[in-house]
């Protein structure tokens, strides 16, 4: 089969997905092409897998409403170029003679019109379309209402969706073609998962939303790390890593390197992180609690206010020393809660299971 593949470029979870994906897809013999932007042109670039730099444009609500004079600003100067860039990649598909059997979308909504436009199978494989069945609930100003209608004006319509998250929604309230998945979990932290040797080691990652970072200066959080001597906070961080003056006893600075982040996350007995469904779908594999500091969107809320809630880890939008002192106090009870709380989805091979139900459609 010829499947195209969209990913959306705003953080790397959305990638990662859709690469495992890929990979599993060539291997079983079928053709792929990627569509995605922003982020996901560097990580695509060095795959083996051929794929465009499509335009997406910046939808943003105030509320429950459009916010039509803030997408005006943030795509007027884009639009037109990107809309006939955008033109341009269909046409070199076609040119290409690759006419799509099914298209799949991870939140990126250029191969949802391609889909339409060819009348082809879509299939959502995404975190994100839980929150079209959710109930409407406002978490610290961010509405689930606002996540809905982006996806309705991004897909509105899809033949199946494969949600992965590592939490569950009632069966209920879900329609028929709408599944709940485990999330896919990358080979190189399988492999590590069993490592039974637990220092008292700290991952430190903190992601962007769009170009919206954590409030806290990277100084201010050294400091408070400094004051938990017995601990070593291991920071992964390309911009920082060079300056010295950040460095102590027990503070490393590392550059954003996916092998050695695997070693250290082999040996961590937390992490402490923006609130990406991806990193915490990682931690949670290896049984690693998390400290989360959302950044402004509902999906980053909600993650932080059901770890905080479940007694899985901790949420607040800044590090304290008393509440850091208190996830630190806590991983042990953290640790368990996280084997036995029941609002997780349970494991499940969900890139074999996804790749199967995809080749159904033959």
């Amino acid at each position: 089969m010829k499947i195209l593949i969209g990913a959306c470029g705003i953080g790397k979870g959305h990638c990662i997905r859709q690469y495992e994906i890929g990979k599993e897809l060539i291997k079983r013999g079928h053709e792929i092409r990627i569509l995605t932007y922003n982020e996901g042109v560097n990580f695509f670039k060095d795959t083996g897998i051929k794929n465009y730099n499509v335009y997406v444009p910046i939808i943003l609500f105030r509320g429950r409403k459009l916010n039509w004079l803030d997408c005006i600003k943030r795509n007027i100067i884009k639009f037109l170029p990107g809309t006939i860039k955008n033109i341009k990649i269909y046409f070199a598909l076609k040119k290409d003679n690759f006419i799509p059997d099914v298209c799949i979308s991870d939140y990126e909504p250029v191969v949802a019109r391609i889909a339409y436009k060819f009348k082809k199978t879509l299939i959502n494989v995404d975190q994100h379309s839980k929150f079209i069945y959710m109930k409407e609930t406002d978490i610290n100003g961010h509405s689930c209402i606002e996540e809905r209608k982006r996806l309705n004006l991004f897909f509105p319509k899809a033949d199946r969706k494969f949600v992965v998250s590592f939490y569950n929604l009632p069966k209920d309230i879900l329609p028929e073609n709408v599944e709940i998945l485990y999330p896919i979990i990358r080979n190189d932290l399988k492999l590590i998962v069993n490592y039974n040797e637990k220092l008292k080691n700290i991952v430190v990652y903190f992601s962007k939303y769009i170009d919206i970072s954590i409030q806290q200066s990277l100084e201010e959080i050294i400091e408070i790390f400094n004051k938990f001597s017995e601990y070593k906070f291991i920071i992964f961080s390309t911009e920082h890593y060079q300056k010295n003056k950040y460095k102590s006893n027990n503070i490393i600075i590392e550059k954003n390197n996916r092998t050695r982040f695997i070693e250290e996350l082999s040996k961590a007995s937390g992490v402490i992180s923006t609130a990406g469904h991806t990193l915490i779908s990682e931690a949670m594999y290896c049984n690693i609690p998390t400290f989360v500091i959302p950044l402004p969107s509902f999906d980053q809320n909600y993650c932080g206010k059901f770890i905080k809630e479940n007694n899985i880890g901790y949420s607040s939008n800044q590090i304290t020393y008393d509440n850091l002192k208190e996830f630190l106090e806590n991983i042990e009870i953290y640790k368990n809660n996280l084997r036995t709380c029941e609002s997780l989805v349970k494991p499940l091979d969900s890139l074999s299971y996804i790749v199967d139900k995809i080749e159904e459609y033959k």
